[in-house]
């Protein structure tokens, strides 16, 4: 792995502030949500918040290592890269080999610990994407030139639903998305993987029994309120109970063996109950501060000679980071269907955080090549990423 001068010898102080407050509140917040439950299940209320710092500490090395990598010199293990996610993707399916939780086998079992491979192929598809667009970019303003890209979306889509993870699915096709567009490809060209996406949604939705009821507890969470609407159920109650300012740090209700697994996807509930809709929305704030900074780094870029690859690349890193936010907050808050997608550096589990941090290392490294002013708005504007 090798390492190349940069501008500035650290990276982006703002994203590097903001990253530390979200974990710093995150951890804070899974102590919160899970003590009585870690008690009442293993004995220790100290259990889930012992085993998410230690995920911390190791993506945050492995975050350390990444933001100091030579990114340009690692472009040769894109397609590798993704192929070797694509294979780990197929065989956690492998009977006896995966591990099946809640009816989804998404899980490798490593000794006391589980892994996520779909965490790794969000990284790998983005680096390939910023990798073969920037290669490909005069292929693009021709129908043939999109046809590679909606190939391997089917693939990790195919892969997906296999482990019943619909809503990374839509976290992935809502990425390639937004870097073809970067990329420069032609509006035009869009009408042709909505229409192939928009009806594939459509009959995963409809083929599947517990999607259909989740979509129905969306729509009425009332009709099957001990059931489907249950969980959506009680995590507005936790959101209404917070009121302006909450009911205060560690005195959530909802907590109380109501809202199942407070600690993971629908933290942001007992965040707003505990902190109320100030804290709640300042959190929100902070996750919209880091984004639009990620979005600046990538448009800085953008506007360099030579620099599209980096450009795509902080854009498709911040833009996983973002729609997965988005994707959380939607649902917590009644606004989406239930899904399981965690709220990046908050909720607890291990896979998610060690690669959003890895992620985030990426973020760190683009930026530690440019001299990024504290304010959003000073300096180069967004303009098109993909321009150079």
């Amino acid at each position: 792995m090798g390492f190349k001068n940069k501008e500035q010898a650290s990276p982006d102080f703002l994203m590097f502030l903001l990253t530390l407050i979200l974990v710093t509140v995150g951890l804070i917040m899974i102590y919160s949500a899970s003590a009585i439950l870690a008690h009442d299940r293993y004995g220790s209320s100290y259990y889930f918040f012992g085993r998410q710092l230690l995920w911390v500490l190791a993506g945050s090395a492995a975050m350390w290592v990444v933001s100091r990598a030579d990114l340009e010199s690692l472009r040769a293990l894109a397609i590798p890269g993704l192929f070797m996610a694509l294979f780990l993707m197929a065989l956690v399916c492998v009977p006896g080999i995966g591990k099946t939780v809640g009816g989804a086998q998404r899980w490798f079992r490593l000794g006391p610990f589980s892994f996520q491979p779909s965490e790794v192929l969000k990284i790998a598809l983005v680096f390939y994407l910023a990798d073969s667009l920037e290669r490909r970019r005069q292929t693009l303003s021709n129908l043939s030139g999109l046809f590679p890209y909606l190939v391997i979306l089917g693939i990790c889509m195919l892969l997906l639903e296999k482990q019943h993870d619909f809503g990374t699915a839509v976290l992935l096709a809502l990425v390639t998305i937004l870097l073809l567009f970067l990329a420069g490809i032609q509006w035009a060209f869009f009408l042709i993987p909505l229409s192939i996406l928009v009806p594939v949604f459509i009959f995963l939705v409809e083929s599947a029994s517990y999607r259909m009821k989740r979509i129905t507890a969306f729509l009425n969470p009332w009709e099957d309120p001990q059931g489907a609407g249950f969980q959506l159920i009680q995590s507005l109650i936790a959101v209404g109970n917070g009121g302006p300012l909450g009911v205060g740090l560690s005195n959530s209700s909802q907590k109380l063996f109501y809202l199942p697994a407070p600690h993971t996807d629908f933290i942001f509930a007992i965040i707003a109950e505990e902190l109320g809709l100030w804290g709640a929305g300042t959190l929100v704030f902070l996750f919209a501060i880091f984004i639009l900074r990620g979005f600046k780094v990538a448009a800085v870029w953008g506007q360099r000679e030579g620099g599209m690859f980096l450009s795509l690349l902080a854009a498709g890193v911040t833009g996983m980071i973002g729609f997965q936010t988005l994707i959380n907050l939607g649902v917590v808050t009644g606004i989406l269907p239930t899904k399981g997608i965690p709220l990046p550096l908050i909720s607890y589990g291990g896979s998610s955080m060690v690669f959003t941090l890895v992620s985030i290392g990426i973020l760190f490294n683009i930026s530690r090549g440019i001299k990024m002013p504290l304010s959003l708005t000073a300096g180069d504007g967004y303009g098109a990423l993909g321009a150079s």
